[in-house]
């Protein structure tokens, strides 16, 4: 193996050869020896087997790149340029004409399926991996058990006998390497978690610190606190890169991807959705599809213009526009509508507020509070004026008690913060564990409060994309969750 840096410094300025395992990275103890500071200390392992050469990341930060690709462990073609983290140094690496080689690239075939139940014979092995079976491809492993097959057929019996050893034992390896990939996939859906919540995590902070400068009217904090938001954005397209990587939605069905992702846009991590949580999603889009209702309130919304406007007042207070099937769901899009009579008075207008909450975030409450008819004189029936209470509202819960979770918003929206307070504050203060599913496994929701979070989740999911669901819907254009081709 050849091996020689073409971007980067190197303690060392020419070609390199090597017989055996070596390790690039920062340490002096390293085979090639490189300068710089965004590789780690140990970076690659180059290894060779005696049959193939390899190159493993040595789980790096940075990690390590063939043609634009992270790569944990890696047959080596016989040319390759290995690229230590993202615009970092180049290995430039060459099998030597006397060495073994990698099967080429485009004969490879990853996942193939491994056998079931336990090999009982030598002819089971040879069945299986060894000989062809029709016009099939076939994987990695496969092709090296093939070849080192039909070089023992030339040796002696007692050198078949060794050389089929070997092969029983590379059948071991191969198994050990599929046993750690799980492993491994198992550690990144953990780092994507890690991801999302400290994203999370700091968008609730951040979003406290915007309410307190806003209560004091102190506009240089603001001014900073909105600059400090682009780090967010980072994050966030950090965390989309990682996921797309991970393959999270390569397998799942189209539907559910935009279950997975809708609840990313409301503040759930996609890797940690529970599947019952898909299913019931499944079962209100079933519900809605069985009427016209949403057409028809959509319809009215539309008429009215006011999808644009809530999804631009929500957007400048930083929460997803998908909020706006809130109105949806409490009043049909209805700026005049009366709620039915409860101990509270009468909730009213578009957001249905009552009048202790309409008081609280700024809303003049009309004299005719107590009758169950529209008073021109009640601010709540205007819409501009209630649209950015509500928003006030729906911010403060989620810097508060619902820790940026959007679904526990929507529960305390409908519930009622003060009764809800003492539930959702009974759940663990991280993030990570405040979430609408484990407020449904450690309390017992009101009937009416979970079908108010279901339908606007999945109202909101279906006009992500309403051809997926057969139905034919105008919707409102807001971000999109819909998935990219991959």
């Amino acid at each position: 193996m050849v091996a020689r840096v073409v971007r980067g410094r190197s303690r060392e300025t020419d070609e390199l050869t090597f017989t055996s395992t070596f390790t690039v990275g920062r340490d002096e103890e390293c085979q090639v020896h490189l300068l710089d500071e965004g590789v780690a200390r140990a970076h690659l392992q180059v290894v060779f087997d005696g049959i193939l050469w390899w190159a493993r990341d040595l789980n790096t930060e940075a990690g390590s790149f063939l043609g634009g690709n992270r790569i944990q462990l890696l047959a080596l073609p016989e040319r390759a340029e290995i690229e230590l983290g993202r615009g970092g140094p180049v290995l430039s690496l060459a099998i030597r004409s006397d060495e073994a080689k990698a099967p080429p690239v485009s004969d490879r075939v990853e996942g193939e399926p491994q056998s079931k139940g336990r090999f009982t014979s030598e002819t089971q092995i040879i069945e299986r991996y060894v000989r062809p079976r029709g016009d099939a491809p076939a994987g990695r492993e496969t092709l090296m058990l093939r070849r080192a097959f039909a070089r023992v057929q030339k040796r002696s019996s007692r050198r078949y006998r060794l050389v089929l050893g070997a092969v029983l034992a590379a059948l071991l390896v191969a198994a050990a390497l599929l046993a750690y990939e799980a492993m491994k996939l198992k550690a990144l859906r953990g780092t994507a978690e890690r991801i999302f919540y400290t994203a999370k995590s700091l968008e609730v902070e951040t979003s406290k610190l915007e309410e307190l400068a806003a209560e004091h009217g102190d506009q240089k904090s603001l001014e900073q606190i909105r600059a400090d938001r682009t780090k967010l954005v980072e994050m966030e397209q950090e965390y989309e890169s990682f996921v797309k990587d991970l393959g999270v939605y390569r397998k799942v069905p189209e539907d559910e991807q935009l279950i997975l992702r809708v609840a990313r846009i409301f503040g759930e991590c996609d890797v940690k959705v529970p599947a019952s949580f898909v299913a019931e999603v499944r079962r209100f889009v079933e519900r809605w599809k069985s009427s016209d209702r949403l057409s028809r309130l959509l319809a009215r919304a539309r008429q009215h213009g006011y999808p644009a406007a809530i999804a631009a007042t929500l957007a400048r207070a930083n929460l997803p526009p998908q909020f706006l099937y809130l109105a949806l769901q409490e009043s049909g899009f209805d700026e005049r509508a009366v709620g039915p009579a409860s101990s509270y008075g009468f909730a009213k207008g578009m957001w249905q507020f009552i009048a202790v909450t309409a008081d609280r975030y700024g809303l003049k409450v009309g004299p005719r509070f107590n009758e169950a008819i529209y008073d021109p004189l009640d601010e709540r029936f205007d819409f501009e004026k209630s649209t950015a209470a509500a928003v006030r509202y729906m911010k403060h819960l989620s810097a508060t008690e619902a820790q940026g979770s959007g679904l526990l918003v929507m529960a305390s929206y409908n519930w009622g913060e003060d009764k809800l307070r003492n539930v959702i504050t009974a759940l663990p203060a991280d993030p990570r564990e405040r979430n609408f599913w484990l407020l449904l496994e450690r309390n017992k929701l009101p009937r009416e409060t979970y079908d108010y979070v279901l339908s606007i989740f999945s109202a909101a999911v279906i006009c992500e994309d309403p051809r997926l669901f057969g139905m034919d819907l105008a919707c409102p254009v807001l971000t999109s969750a819909k998935p990219a081709k991959r």
